[in-house]
């Protein structure tokens, strides 16, 4: 998606602004967070990227965290499938969704001769009295070239047919608005290239801040902060096997912090880097391709009574290789990718100094391939296939999670004895294209070994081999936190009828719901 398309399609979160493509949805929890779903499939397999590095946040932990990129910035959004995912990434089994900007040029911005150019988008929506705008500026010549942008989006409550009722405090009773689904992002960033007779070296800056309701409660919204910091070059190398080598290398420092009311609630920072050095080599007759190396490391904690995982630490190395053979009737291509994951847990303990978490660590050693092929059929016709069999590794998430988790309502438990997870996918399709005419359809198939669900276990809280404590049940279904009937409090007190009752957690209640 570039252009007019993309212009016409922008919306509020990532997966919102790509769910009109075919194959392609949005996890949606509420106007504020969503995450593109490919073909059914969501969380940590579908990998987002910025400029083809990793996206340092913590939006595949839960559906109510939202990705920090606003689509106010975007100049072009690809979603990619088969042989050229696994540059990427093997554990996308879904798919990759590469966002682009020009926050670092790669090229001149107004030719040889230099220039200033600039963007100005605003827009205003009456459901949620939305308002946002962004604005860029970018100039230079043959030898450099700056890059400045700025963006702010500020929506109330979304309004509905029906009244609804409210218990956040401040806020009428009742309403024909989604209670707590208002949103303030902004942010912006800067960058420069320097241009070199045979490549370019540039960096960026960019910070995203954004305050938002989460729907499932009246009365928890987030604060969200996001930092990162990017370095790419490109050096051209003619002559020789190496055509052009080109390194990329970013840093991330992700928080968000869960209010209930006033309070601090959990809070979640995710940091890292991830670096990648990509070489193109020459073309062997028709064959062309591009060899890789990349690495990443992450560095997560979730601090507060709700945090349902320990901190935990993930190093990641690939080795990546994409090739691409033409021919008179089209063209081959074929993706592998090898990857080393581990990832660790030192464990941690409760307010009262007691073990909450056990410490770990898992090693994987996950492997991919895909070969897909393109057919030019005449008549403006394209026929296309896939195959590919990827593993993934579980996320530290799948293997030591241990606690109450608000947005699914769940004590989510991992399993330290997790294996790789492997799938075997297939695909054909055919596209037409005439003019501004199109037509496309495409069928997919895909098997799994050792799929990696959230399922119910059947046992209560109870059972658990740790006490939780009387704050970490409210999430639990059956308890004044969850129930939205009339709940009887010990002490005399009560709380309100048909609504959703925070101001309960606080005291002990009663597990029983009430018609």
């Amino acid at each position: 998606m570039t252009g007019e398309n993309l212009l016409l399609q922008r919306a509020a979160t990532l997966g919102d602004t790509l769910q009109e493509q075919p194959g392609v949805a949005s996890s949606y929890f509420g106007p504020n967070a969503g995450r593109p779903v490919i073909r059914g499939l969501d969380g940590d397999r579908v990998r987002i990227l910025q400029n083809s590095g990793a996206s340092i946040d913590a939006s595949s932990l839960s559906y109510d965290h939202n990705t920090p990129i606003d689509p106010l910035t975007i100049e072009r959004v690809e979603v990619l499938r088969g042989p050229a995912a696994l540059l990427y990434g093997g554990s996308a089994q879904g798919g990759v969704v590469n966002v682009i900007d020009n926050r670092i040029p790669r090229e001149p911005v107004a030719g040889p001769e230099g220039g200033v150019t600039g963007r100005a988008d605003a827009s205003y929506a009456s459901g949620a009295r939305a308002s946002s705008g962004a604005a860029l500026i970018e100039g230079g010549n043959d030898r450099y070239a700056l890059h400045v942008d700025a963006f702010s989006r500020d929506a109330g409550d979304t309004a509905v047919p029906i009244t609804l009722g409210c218990a956040r405090p401040g806020s009428p009773e009742s309403a024909r608005r989604i209670c707590n689904s208002a949103n303030r992002a902004w942010g912006g960033a800067v960058g420069g290239t320097a241009f070199f007779d045979r490549g370019y070296l540039g960096a960026s800056l960019a910070g995203y801040r954004s305050d938002y309701g989460t729907v499932a409660e009246d009365d928890v919204s987030i604060g969200m902060r996001s930092t990162r910091a990017a370095l790419e070059g490109l050096w051209r190398l003619p002559g020789g096997l190496i055509e052009s080598v080109k390194g990329q290398f970013s840093h991330g420092d992700y928080q968000h912090t869960e209010f209930e009311g006033d309070a601090v609630g959990t809070v979640f920072k995710n940091r890292g880097s991830e670096g990648r050095i990509e070489a193109k080599h020459r073309a062997f007759g028709r064959l062309t391709g591009v060899w890789g190396l990349q690495w990443e490391g992450t560095r997560f904690s979730a601090l507060g009574e709700e945090a349902f995982l320990p901190p935990s630490r993930t190093r990641a190395l690939a080795l990546f290789a994409h090739e691409e053979l033409g021919t008179d009737w089209g063209k081959l291509t074929f993706g592998a990718r090898v990857e080393q994951v581990r990832v660790r847990t030192e464990g941690a303990l409760d307010a009262a100094g007691e073990p909450r978490f056990a410490a770990g660590s898992r090693r994987f050693t996950p492997g991919s391939a895909a070969l897909g092929a393109l057919v030019h059929a005449g008549g403006g016709w394209q026929l296309s296939g896939n195959l590919a069999y990827t593993q993934r590794a579980p996320k530290d998430y799948e293997l030591f999670a241990d606690g109450p988790h608000v947005a699914t309502a769940a004590w989510e438990l991992g399993n330290p004895a997790l294996g790789l997870e492997r799938s075997t996918s297939v695909d054909v399709g055919a596209q037409w294209k005439d003019g501004a005419h199109r037509f496309a359809v495409t069928a997919f198939a895909s098997r799994y070994g050792n799929y990696i669900g959230l399922l119910p276990t059947g046992r209560t809280v109870d059972e658990l081999p740790s006490t939780p404590t009387p704050a970490s049940r409210r999430a639990l279904p059956g308890w004044a936190g969850g129930s939205t009937a009339r709940c009887a409090c010990w002490g005399g007190r009560a709380c309100g009828a048909a609504r959703p009752m925070p101001r309960c957690w606080t005291w002990t209640c009663a597990p029983i719901r009430c018609a």
